[in-house]
């Protein structure tokens, strides 16, 4: 790994830490590529019986990063979402000139089914703020618990963009339409109880103590019989997984329009100079 993800091991369990912490582990670099790569490592390796992930410092996860919008607001949308230079380095070989005309899930789409496809238990640890790109990685997990100091949001409203890795899908299955809508339209963010009440998060614990309780829950997953395990979450799956693909093509879809909408743009603009303004 280069070092945007950091991989440990505790006995049956992985731990993954998303390792950009000078920009606030903002999706980038090689943290998709190496997330992804450490999926399928967990896959293929019968001792590893559950994955934990969780962000360096303070912060899970913020989504992309506006630094990159400058290096992309010139190409067209579909060259733009199959690229590396938003969202970095995916894992994903490169399309063909004539696949990219024909493509439905982008980058983001077939990225997110590489995560998804792993049959072994995950618990997403929210450290700090999973906003964005950063919530949807946490979405994918089965199982959600955040610090007492975390807030979620989808964060895509403010860049006048539709929500991708599966937000629109997995979203409204756990909280309902109208609440989905609410999170999703307005993009604000919710502390850690909230999330609690509505049932994205399971647990709220301390900050200090978020890592330690992570870890224990996953042990405790790792240590039933694996195969007993594994079919549960396979039905678990199941249960919310109809029609996810379709959804992330729907997702894309409604990207690559917007990419393309000036409104988008002059958004997309306005947000990274927000940031460096307050960078400033």
């Amino acid at each position: 790994m280069s070092g945007d993800l950091l991989v440990e091991r505790h006995g049956a369990v992985l731990l993954l830490r998303l390792h950009r912490p000078q920009r606030h582990n903002t999706i980038g670099g090689t943290m998709l590529r190496e997330l992804a790569d450490a999926f399928a490592e967990a896959a293929r390796d019968d001792a590893v019986r559950a994955v934990v992930t969780i962000g360096a410092g303070a912060t899970y996860c913020v989504g992309a990063d506006v630094a990159d919008f400058d290096r992309v607001r010139h190409l067209p949308a579909r060259e733009m979402l199959a690229s590396n230079l938003i969202g970095g380095d995916k894992g994903l070989p490169e399309l063909s000139p004539g696949q990219l005309r024909t493509d439905e899930l982008g980058n983001a789409g077939r990225w997110t089914l590489r995560l998804w496809e792993l049959e072994k238990p995950t618990i997403a640890a929210l450290n700090g703020a999973a906003v964005g790109g950063g919530f949807g990685i946490a979405l994918l997990h089965d199982i959600r618990i955040a610090a007492d100091t975390a807030r979620l949001g989808t964060g895509f409203a403010a860049a006048g963009l539709a929500p991708e890795l599966a937000i629109s899908h997995l979203l409204p299955r756990m909280v309902g339409l109208s609440r989905a809508a609410d999170l999703m339209l307005t993009g604000r963010l919710m502390e850690a109880a909230e999330a609690q009440t509505l049932g994205i998060v399971s647990d709220v614990v301390p900050a200090d103590r978020l890592e330690g309780h992570a870890l224990e829950l996953a042990a405790r997953i790792a240590a039933g019989p694996p195969r007993g395990v594994q079919l549960t979450k396979r039905l678990l799956r199941r249960a919310v997984a109809d029609g996810i693909e379709a959804g992330l093509r729907d997702e894309y879809t409604a990207q690559v329009a917007l990419f393309d909408d000036p409104e988008t743009r002059a958004a997309m603009d306005e947000l990274a100079a927000r940031v460096t303004r307050r960078k400033g």
